[in-house]
């Protein structure tokens, strides 16, 4: 009779469990949940190296060959191919900021033109050489993983020089006479030159590839660039000693530019 009871009592333990269980179950679609979201986390960019540069740059040489032409020579064409190294890092206090300098130099050359001179041959060329180092600031803005769109801007300084060389054809020379006869007045190297201030806007678009894998550090970045170099020219002056007055305002190192390059270091 005993454990008849006991049975008894532990069913009606049961059943009122059961009940109250089910009770709350049914009483669960009454609670709310909040979603919160994860926002992933942006990772600064990230870039310390250097590498080479080619820059196609575009300069006004309207009246450059206005006054070739005048002297018989043949006319310059853009554009200026222009080589040098170009390095970058950013600044840990400011995110997506770095700095970045720059040094080019190239040149574009006219033909050989031949002239007659007291019965002599002589042959006359002319080249514009321009070179220009640069201290910048650019900001990085994400567009996927690893490619980035980078405007910025650069100042610094450079040269350009427009060099007129004229030599008597077939003559040879010897130690003693390095650049042509002195007494040959129809032999010469005459330069004009201008170092000036320059101020580069531009825009960057970069990339770099996971060479060594997805999960290891990016080495390489590639490069793409275009800006406007706007040039402050100073004094011109002659073989870089007498100062040249009423060159053409048009005379400038100023224009497009497009560059292509590649550094080598740490990049995200």
């Amino acid at each position: 009779m005993k454990t008849f009871r006991n049975t008894i009592f532990v069913l009606a333990l049961l059943f009122t469990c059961i009940a109250s269980l089910k009770a709350q179950d049914d009483r669960l679609d009454e609670l709310t949940f909040e979603e919160t979201v994860i926002q992933e986390e942006k990772v600064p960019y990230f870039g310390v190296g250097g590498g080479f540069v080619v820059s196609l740059f575009t300069p006004e040489l309207q009246d450059v060959n206005a006054q070739l032409t005048a002297a018989g020579l043949g006319e310059l064409s853009t554009p200026l191919t222009m080589t040098g190294a170009l390095g970058v890092a950013t600044i840990g206090i400011l995110p997506n900021v770095r700095i970045s300098i720059a040094n080019l130099g190239g040149s574009i050359g006219t033909s050989e033109k031949e002239f007659t001179i007291n019965q002599l041959q002589y042959v006359r060329s002319a080249s514009l050489s321009n070179a220009y180092t640069g201290f910048g600031f650019d900001y990085a803005l994400s567009l996927a993983k690893s490619l980035y769109l980078i405007p910025g801007i650069s100042g610094g300084w450079g040269t350009m020089e427009i060099t007129t060389t004229q030599y008597a054809k077939g003559i040879e020379t010897s130690n003693n006479s390095i650049g042509g006869s002195p007494s040959d007045v129809n032999v010469f190297n005459h330069s004009l030159r201008n170092d000036y201030f320059m101020i580069n806007p531009g825009l960057s678009i970069e990339f770099a590839p996971a060479l060594l894998g997805s999960d290891k550090p990016r080495i390489v970045t590639v490069r793409a660039h275009a800006g406007y170099a706007m040039s402050f020219m100073g004094d011109w002056k002659e073989n870089g000693k007498t100062i040249v007055n009423n060159v053409p305002s048009g005379i400038e190192a100023s224009g497009l530019a497009f560059q292509l390059g590649f550094m080598i270091g740490l990049f995200n």
